[in-house]
């Protein structure tokens, strides 16, 4: 199926948001920024969000959050604040991101938050 629908990887954006952290609407903390990506077809941003302990092991999934969910981003403070919360995000699909991101898993986490 992935072929069908021109799977591809999406472009991976090496200092975007690197070391900002994501907190959710009500102000509690997601996690911190693990990579940023582009989808070059439909410029389409999203961000991989490192978790808790999970998010200390190299290798291990982070959350992918579409930028469409940012509220605002605070270039001085060095954060995100997404629209959804926490729950939310911690069950989002996931990725390690060291193989990257391909549009199959972008259009599930968008299929996720009804995007």
């Amino acid at each position: 199926m992935g072929a069908e629908r021109g799977d591809r990887e999406l472009t991976k954006l090496e200092d975007r948001y690197a070391g900002y952290d994501v907190v959710d609407r009500s102000g509690e903390k997601i996690g911190s920024v693990e990579a940023a990506f582009l989808d070059e077809r439909d410029q389409h941003e999203y961000v991989a969000v490192r978790r808790g302990l999970a998010g200390l092991i190299p290798g291990t999934g982070s959350s992918l959050i579409p930028m469409d969910l940012a509220d605002r981003v605070d270039n001085n403070r060095r954060t995100i604040e997404v629209s959804a919360d926490k729950d939310t995000v911690k069950d989002s699909p996931s990725a390690n991101t060291a193989r990257g991101l391909s549009s199959e898993q972008a259009a599930q986490v968008r299929g996720y938050y009804r995007l």
